[in-house]
């Protein structure tokens, strides 16, 4: 049995600080680190360089 995750889109700022998210244009994963940078964690990201997001940007969050 295997589980099975869905992305849902939320906006930017309903995010919580600490909160890993898909951003669909960079297509890999950040973590929320304010209210307007996350930082990447996937790919070449290693969660120290913040990048900026606008609060009503669409992102995905896996469940």
């Amino acid at each position: 049995m295997s589980a099975h995750l869905t992305r849902h889109r939320i906006k930017f700022s309903e995010l919580a600080l600490g909160q890993r998210f898909y951003d669909p244009i960079s297509a890999e994963y950040f973590v929320k680190q304010s209210d307007t940078m996350a930082a990447m964690v996937t790919g070449i990201g290693d969660g120290t360089i913040p990048d900026e997001f606008e609060a009503d940007d669409i992102v995905g969050v896996d469940q």
